[in-house]
């Protein structure tokens, strides 16, 4: 005891002090090994994302089979469309000029018609003759009986042909009208065949490649965090530096000695003396290593906060590229990949729409052509009769010449003769003008028409094959449509365990930032182990009559010159009153 004072030095409170902040260190050391295990783990997770993303992007690229129509298939199929409608131009112009040759016929028919009245006079003048020559004009009589009733028959027979004449002229007109209705609608089809056939493609390629462009540019974007990432890592490199700060206070407390130790007056008050310096000692050091652990938090939970927001709108942005509204570049509105599916399906069903009425028209035409060889074949009957009763005009014709040559009463029946045989002849000259007329018809319309029939044949066949060729590629473009969207659909800028690890490193930042509240803590012990030393010092001037007392020994100096990191042994020095040579190295900064 010295002068009853035992045991009332602050070694306890020390000692407490000691226990706590040895806490405080095996709880940083605690974080510190988790910083060590997630920040890496972090950078890990990090690399394989991008790995991850780089391998989707690849698979994208890899997995499209082309995105369009190549130009060698467009090219041959459009020479071949082009080709057979210059084929189909010809024809259409060797059919028009067949059928107006037909025109000839009408012209044929009405001066048969008009012969054959003409004739059907002659023969009533004949008749008048023969009845006034009695008995003379018997036969004759009798041949110009012959002769009215085969003119009333050809001039019945006239407009007959004349009516099936007219009618077979308006279907050549409808007929003409439907030619160039045909070549009017091709042409057209055949103007917009290539464009059709590559924007709809065009329009797919330019939305995968889109696609795949803003995948790279999402992952490429994503990349940007490892800058944050990696500031994370620098900024929380404390741990050689606290532990090294915590243990400057511990041994600065441990020089504390019981009192019991203490065996005289002088020793209480040097020890005094020296516990004066180590409150301000231990604060400075304990607000030197919370500021440390505020600076270092504070850039660090920053950057977390950075890359926060960075992970939210990339994932905002991911999210919105799922959902699929992303446009070509051609497009100022949104396009999914369905909607432009639906938009191609629709282009190249109207467009085989459009060849399939085409060859409809054709078909139709082959069966109008057809019904008009058909009717042109009955007309070249009806011409038949015609050649068999211009037989038979000629036989009235040699008859009534005779009987005019062998009846002396009937010489003046030598013009309506003469007139008989020269519309005999005439009639005979229309009726095969217009048989050579109706045969050259048939025989050049059957090689058109033949070839006709074969082209549309042809065009059959390539509708069908271009349909199928079509409908592979179709096929081909929901195969990369289901490809790309299976991969977007499934794809992720960042792992499961990457959000898992970063959300652990930022609740260890905010744990590291309460380890600077709690360190600050101990300022208030310390303040009032201060108030307690100081009192005891004070009293125990007063009781031995002394107004100061200098320290005679250098504890504190060696205490100081213990320290390892430079910048806390000079501000101790500054602190304290001593001098701290310069050059001494600073703690060493333990990187994981």
């Amino acid at each position: 005891m010295i002068n009853g004072y035992m045991d009332t030095l602050p070694f306890a409170e020390t000692s407490d002090l000691v226990r706590s902040l040895k806490q405080i260190e095996s709880s940083t050391e605690e974080l510190f090994l988790e910083f060590a295990y997630t920040l890496p783990e972090l950078v890990k997770e990090m690399k394989q994302s991008l790995a991850s993303s780089d391998d989707a992007i690849h698979a994208m690229e890899r997995g499209v089979q082309g995105g369009g129509v190549d130009d060698g298939a467009v090219h041959r199929w459009t020479d071949q469309f082009q080709s057979m409608a210059e084929r189909d131009s010809h024809l259409f112009d060797q059919l028009r000029a067949a059928v107006g040759n037909l025109q000839e016929i009408s012209a044929s028919i009405e001066h048969i018609r008009l012969d054959s009245e003409d004739m059907e006079i002659v023969s009533l003048n004949a008749m008048t003759v023969a009845l006034k020559a009695g008995n003379a004009g018997r036969a004759f009589s009798y041949i110009t009986e012959e002769l009215k009733k085969l003119s009333n028959r050809t001039v019945a027979l006239s407009d007959d042909v004349s009516r099936r004449g007219n009618a077979l002229i308006e279907s050549f007109s409808h007929f003409e009208a439907e030619l160039e209705q045909t070549r009017t609608v091709q042409g057209e089809l055949l103007d917009t065949f290539r464009e059709r056939i590559t924007r709809t493609f065009e329009d797919f390629s330019r939305v995968v490649q889109t696609t795949i462009r803003e995948t790279r540019d999402l992952r490429d974007r994503s990349g940007t965090l490892q800058t944050p990432i990696n500031g994370m890592m620098e900024t929380i490199q404390l741990q050689d530096l606290i532990r090294q700060s915590i243990d400057h206070i511990i041994l600065a407390l441990e020089e504390v000695k019981p009192e019991e130790a203490l065996s005289s007056t002088e020793e209480v008050l040097d020890e005094l003396a020296f516990l004066r310096d180590i409150p301000r000692l231990a604060t400075a050091l304990i607000n030197d290593v919370a500021e440390q652990i505020d600076a270092s938090t504070a850039s660090f939970l920053s950057l977390t906060d950075n890359a926060e927001k960075c992970l939210q709108d990339l994932e905002r942005e991911r999210r919105l590229f799922l959902s699929g509204t992303r446009s070509a570049e051609s497009s100022s509105d949104n396009v999914t990949f369905e909607a432009l599916m639906r938009e191609m399906t629709a282009i190249l069903e109207e467009l085989l729409r459009d060849l399939n009425r085409n060859l409809k028209r054709k078909e139709n035409l082959v069966k109008r052509s057809d019904e008009i060889a058909g009717s042109v074949e009955e007309l070249q009957d009806t011409f038949r009769v015609f050649q068999t009763l211009v037989s038979r005009f000629h036989s009235i014709d040699i008859a009534a010449r005779i009987e005019v040559a062998k009846q002396s009463t009937l010489r003046s029946m030598e013009n309506s003769t003469e007139q008989m045989t020269r519309l005999t002849r005439k009639i005979g000259d229309d009726v095969e003008s217009s048989l050579a007329v109706t045969r050259s018809f048939i025989d050049s319309t059957a090689v058109v028409m033949n070839s006709f029939r074969e082209a549309h044949r042809e065009e059959v066949l390539f509708a069908g094959r271009f349909q199928q060729d079509m409908q592979s590629y179709v096929d081909m473009l929901h195969t990369d449509r289901d490809h790309i969207t299976g991969i977007v659909g499934n794809f992720s800028l960042f792992t499961d365990r990457f959000f898992q690890v970063f959300t652990r490193s930022k609740e260890n930042g905010k744990k590291l930032q309460e380890t600077a509240d709690e360190i600050r803590k101990l300022i208030k012990k310390i303040d009032s182990m201060k108030q307690d030393i100081e009192k005891r010092y004070q009293q125990t001037l007063r009781e031995n009559d002394v107004s100061d007392w200098t320290i005679e020994d250098n504890r504190l100096r060696e205490i100081i010159e213990r320290f390892t990191i430079f910048t806390q042994k000079q501000q101790a020095g500054e602190l304290v009153g001593f001098e701290i040579e310069q050059g001494t190295a600073a703690g060493d900064v333990t990187l994981f």
